[in-house]
């Protein structure tokens, strides 16, 4: 079919530099223009190498040659470690990375009221705020923590450049956070996570959802942290 032909060529072009890693690509009319073929045919040559991971299409940004992947971070579980932040994801990037920076994305109410039973409330009175968290300049993951609106509705305004949520809560709500539970599955990237993460619509995802807790037990947050499949993978070391 023409557009393998024209996806064959575009892959060529990659491959010998024409385009290197993180470049923006003509757009799909210039490229029309330049094959002589129609932008369907265009998008469907770019659909394909956006299958095979050549290129990243960002909504409203165009069409950039995929950058190589990073490594795989082990992130390391300490079955003994309680204190959030202990063995935590942050410190296992910080392993192999120079920065890593965490950026709130938004705060808005939601009532989910799957979040609402773990954290005991009713759904009307949950906050939901959005944080991507960043390693040497590369979105890393990107979670949605569910709070007690009434209680956090300002967590956002109140957010320390270059901290991490816990160290939010420890410095301006006088709060340390510790884990209470932790589960892991599978999801397939939707357009939150294309957004932010990159990647193709669909692509695996790993979920590490939870619950964080005060000293007392109280069940400060529910969180849903999503990370590409390729980006990570989990150990769990058991203690004699």
């Amino acid at each position: 079919m023409l557009y393998r032909s024209i996806a064959n060529q575009l892959q060529d072009r990659i491959n010998a530099g024409e385009w290197p890693p993180g470049k923006r690509m003509p757009t799909e009319a210039a490229l029309a223009a330049e094959f002589g073929v129609n932008r369907l045919t265009i998008r469907q040559a770019l659909a394909q190498l956006r299958q095979i991971g050549a290129i990243d299409i960002r909504q409203g940004s165009g069409t950039y040659v995929s950058t190589p992947p990073p490594p795989i971070l082990e992130i390391s579980i300490d079955a003994a470690s309680q204190v959030v932040d202990t063995g935590s994801v942050h410190a296992s990037i910080r392993s192999i990375s120079h920065n890593v920076t965490e950026s709130p994305l938004g705060y808005e109410a939601d009532p989910d009221p799957g979040a609402a039973r773990h954290l005991g409330l009713d759904a009307g009175q949950l906050g939901r705020l959005d944080i991507r968290c960043d390693s040497d300049g590369i979105p890393f993951s990107v979670s949605s923590y569910w709070l007690d609106d009434r209680r956090f509705r300002g967590l956002a305004a109140a957010w320390i450049p270059g901290a991490t949520l816990a160290t939010v809560m420890r410095e301006v709500y006088g709060i340390t956070l510790y884990y209470d539970w932790r589960a892991f599955s599978a999801v397939a990237a939707g357009a939150v996570e294309v957004t932010h993460l990159g990647g193709p619509l669909g692509a695996p995802l790993i979920v590490r959802d939870g619950v964080s807790v005060d000293p007392d037990g109280t069940p400060i947050y529910y969180v849903r942290r999503r990370i590409r499949a390729e980006r990570a993978s989990y150990v769990l070391h058991y203690r004699r």
